[in-house]
């Protein structure tokens, strides 16, 4: 099933459009770039991962039906290679944007930095030999290296109508590649570029700032049972789920009830509590689950009730946070 989940932050219902604003620009751009050589970051990769990231984070606030979502051209002046969050924007600067835009905050990418460090280990590697239109893996000593890219990055959100700071955030991303060979030198030519490591880092930056603060559509999983060795109703019900005829299911295995045993009339009341929550009635999914446990003693019915009273209550946080 796909599912609207709930935001971690809930951003007043008044904003509706948000700009989003590049806060990186160095104070000194001479100085932004010896900092940058000293740590191995050059000029136009620090600018395609903070591009990355602030691409990442528009196109996933715009699956959320939230918000509508506009980039700013302007670039501010910012904390970029900073560890702390540079003084925030003044009220003015936050009102002039919202005007410009024709939006009701902004949103800003206000610090940022990027690392990448490759390690190596000398260790057996396995090896594909050819012999004739034979083929076969042998181990050889060689070289395995890994490449960690890491990006720190620093949102904050502002509501100009309230003067307030809704949400600040710094959001550290971390990933792992590997490649291995006989020689460094061929290992490294098999592994991720640096480039490229710190943009996937910087994406994941931006989507995971992007589901703190907008309902985002999830994929959730259900089993149900497909058959009973006693009541052939459970498995005649579960053809039609397997084709998404839910309702021609419920039908069935409501029908079978009247004369079910213990075993399969939990079965049935379990099915149909799930039929009804892949519908989006979790009240009735409750209820079925609920009469699974106290009518027939089904414990994984019991258990599906506290799922569901989880499900209802962030449906209705959901809501809350949709609501204009």
């Amino acid at each position: 099933m796909t599912r609207l989940m709930p935001a971690p932050v809930s951003v007043p219902n008044e904003i509706q459009k948000i700009v989003i604003v590049d806060r990186t620009k160095p104070q000194n751009e001479t100085i932004s770039i010896i900092e940058g050589m000293m740590t191995g970051e050059l000029p136009f990769e620090v600018k395609n991962s903070i591009q990355a990231t602030l691409s990442s984070l528009q196109q996933n606030l715009n699956t959320s039906p939230r918000f509508e979502i506009i980039r700013a051209n302007d670039r501010l002046t910012g904390g970029l290679f900073g560890q702390e969050f540079p003084d925030p924007l003044s009220w003015r600067t936050v009102g002039q944007l919202c005007q410009k835009y024709q939006a009701d905050a902004v949103l800003t990418l206000e610090m940022f930095s990027s690392d990448f460090i490759v390690t190596d280990k000398q260790q057996m590697i396995k090896k594909v030999i050819t012999e004739g239109k034979t083929r076969r893996t042998i181990e050889v000593m060689g070289y395995r290296l890994e490449g960690i890219a890491s990006v720190s990055a620093g949102f904050r959100l502002y509501d100009p109508q309230t003067r307030s700071i809704i949400d600040q955030q710094r959001f550290e991303k971390t990933n792992t590649w590997s490649a291995e060979a006989e020689t460094k030198t061929q290992a490294m030519a098999l592994l991720i570029a640096k480039a490229d490591a710190t943009r996937i880092v910087g994406e994941m930056a931006g989507a995971g700032y992007a589901s703190k603060i907008a309902p985002m559509y999830r994929n959730i999983s259900r089993q149900f049972y497909p058959k009973s060795k006693t009541h052939p109703a459970v498995a005649q019900g579960a053809r039609f789920a397997d084709v998404g005829k839910w309702d021609e299911a419920i039908e069935v295995w409501e029908d079978a009830l009247y004369n079910a045993d213990d075993k399969s009339g939990g079965m049935l009341c379990y099915d149909i509590a799930v039929a009804y929550e892949v519908l989006g009635i979790l009240e009735l999914a409750k209820e079925w689950a609920g009469r699974a446990y106290t009518d027939y003693g089904l414990k994984k019915g019991r258990d599906y009730v506290r799922t569901l009273n989880y499900e209802i209550s962030r449906e209705e946080l959901v809501n809350q946070q949709m609501s204009q």
